[in-house]
């Protein structure tokens, strides 16, 4: 207890407090000067101007521009002291984001690819769905209204016998329809606009002649005849070049991105531990996109 009293061990050790303190400070000092300078350039202020010309729809004032500068300025010098403090480590907005900004590179990396002509039309041919000219079709149909009867489905079947045998007019056969009793040159997506979409593809279905059904809508119960069909046809190359292009370059991106996500994967290496493989199951295919 008497040595604490001792006034030259309170000078040693305010005296190695002081010393530990300034070597940290040089230190750091060091370090800031050794680090690379926060630099603005032509580039960042050219950016500034066209965000806030967008914003405002004029170009800023001298004084608004040294702002912008400034605020610029003072985003980096945070953000660099964030990352050396590590701040960064384990968030999940900034590891989104770092993905997020990987996936536009990729992805403007895969707009520079330019196709051959043959490459296209090779695509166009294998892709037809996309450039195709959608089948249409004529039809008629009778309508049985589940409102207004006790068994719709049932009245539907009765009339069905009946019209085969040609033995009733279909004009008088059912209720008034939605839509009217007829459709000319119809697509399917028109049609499951009007009908739903099981309606439209079980009519797109039918074979034209000899009235068919009873098929169901969200309205009720349809019998229907097909008078017409048009085929589906591949819209020629030559018409749709630059659809063809768009719908390549799509392609192109996801290939690519999955490709890279892949390697990746392949780089880094993934690990799962067991409790999670039983979890997923079979072990999922990488994705492209990034929330």
């Amino acid at each position: 207890m008497i040595l604490l009293r001792e006034p030259l061990l309170h000078f040693a050790v305010i005296g190695a407090i002081l010393f530990g303190g300034y070597s940290w400070l040089n230190d750091r000092r060091i370090e800031a000067t050794a680090a690379e300078p926060i630099r603005i350039g032509e580039g960042d202020v050219r950016w500034l101007k066209q965000t806030w010309s967008s914003q405002w729809l004029r170009e800023p004032s001298a004084d608004e521009l040294k702002g912008l500068v400034d605020d610029l300025l003072n985003e980096k010098v945070m953000a660099r002291e964030a990352q050396e403090m590590g701040l960064e480590q384990d968030d999940t907005i900034i590891r989104r984001r770092l993905a997020q900004k990987l996936k536009f590179l990729v992805e403007d990396t895969a707009q520079l690819a330019e196709p051959t002509e043959a490459e296209l039309r090779q695509f166009h041919a294998a892709n037809p769905a996309h450039f195709e000219t959608p089948g249409k079709l004529s039809f008629r149909q009778v309508y049985f209204n589940p409102e207004h009867r006790k068994d719709a489905a049932a009245d539907a079947t009765a009339v069905l016998g009946a019209l085969s045998a040609n033995t009733e007019d279909s004009s008088t056969a059912g209720d008034r329809p939605p839509f009217g009793d007829g459709f000319a040159d119809t697509d399917e997506l028109a049609l499951s606009g009007m009908f739903g979409a099981d309606f439209a593809r079980a009519v797109f279905a039918l074979e034209a002649g000899g009235w068919q059904g009873p098929m169901k809508s969200g309205y009720g119960f349809h019998l229907v005849l097909v008078t017409q069909r048009t085929a589906t046809a591949l819209k020629p190359f030559e018409t749709v070049r630059d659809a063809v292009l768009s719908e390549w370059r799509s392609a192109k991106q996801t290939q690519l991105s999955r490709d890279y996500l892949i390697a990746l994967r392949n780089k880094y290496g993934v690990e799962l531990d067991d409790t999670t493989k039983a979890g997923l199951g079979p072990e999922p295919a990488p994705k492209v996109a990034t929330q």
